[in-house]
């Protein structure tokens, strides 16, 4: 029988939690780990309505990549939104772990699987760590290609809509650096420029980056948070279906902002 235990294993020896970043808190964060772990919900989030296919999907154990708890919890009432979640989760015995920027930074993690979608060439961390790991990925196109036909391979690679971008439409990109999630900081921009990436793609890129980015002469893509993370799910299923548990991964939430 696989138990909390087997699972945190698992995880843990694909994305050790010494590669999470001082700030955050990955981990199990609800539950017991010598429970058994029978039925697995995979999601980016530990939201309400993930909370509730979790409960009607009679699940024991979810796995986010964002973690339900960031900040230390003074109490636990129904009066507010993480105290419901975190009753409701206790309630119906169902187990919470939560794997970050370790899996940010992991072989095989949240920025490898965006790479290889894009169906980049010899990968290398954007912001290089020790042992070989770090923040975000750098990595060559096959052939070279103007913005303006690389925004669209994007777009239609990702099954985005729209992509808000900064740069000139005919310049050649042949190098990429790429972050999950929110990457718009200025040392992942200033990695990109180092590193000589034609574009920078990341998620939630704030006005002032954007600027310093242009100011650098870097071309930008905005991918959002949810299309640079979202690639992760399947990779965790994959990853843990070898154990022979009942596991799944849900979008039940997508894209919290749209555009027209």
């Amino acid at each position: 029988m696989c138990t909390v235990n087997n699972i945190i294993e698992a995880m843990e020896k694909w994305a050790p939690l010494s590669l999470a970043e001082e700030w955050d808190n990955c981990g199990l964060l609800i539950g017991d780990c010598h429970a058994p772990a029978k039925k697995i919900l995979v999601a980016l989030d530990v939201t309400e309505a993930v909370i509730s296919e979790a409960v009607d999907g009679e699940f024991d154990f979810i796995i986010s990549h964002h973690p339900l708890i960031y900040n230390p919890v003074k109490n636990i009432s129904a009066a507010d939104i993480l105290g419901r979640k975190i009753l409701t989760l206790i309630k119906h015995g169902i187990g919470c772990y939560a794997a970050h920027t370790n899996l940010d930074k992991a072989i095989g993690g949240v920025n490898d699987c965006l790479a290889e979608k894009l169906n980049l060439q010899n990968t290398s961390p954007l912001v290089e760590e020790e042992w070989g790991v770090g923040i975000g990925r750098v990595g060559e196109l096959s052939q070279e290609v103007t913005l303006h036909d690389f925004i669209d391979y994007v777009k239609n690679v990702l099954n985005l809509p729209e992509i808000r971008f900064s740069g000139n439409p005919h310049h050649i990109i042949k190098t990429v650096g790429l972050c999950g999630g929110d990457g718009s900081g200025g040392r992942y921009v200033r990695a990109a420029v180092d590193k000589k990436c034609d574009v920078y793609i990341t998620g939630d890129f704030r006005y002032h980056s954007a600027q310093e980015a242009k100011d650098l002469g870097l071309n930008i893509l905005d991918i959002t948070h949810y299309s640079s993370e979202v690639l992760v799910i399947d990779a965790i299923v994959n990853r843990l279906r070898p154990l022979g548990i009942n596991i799944h991964g849900t979008k039940t939430i997508g894209q919290v902002l749209f555009t027209m």
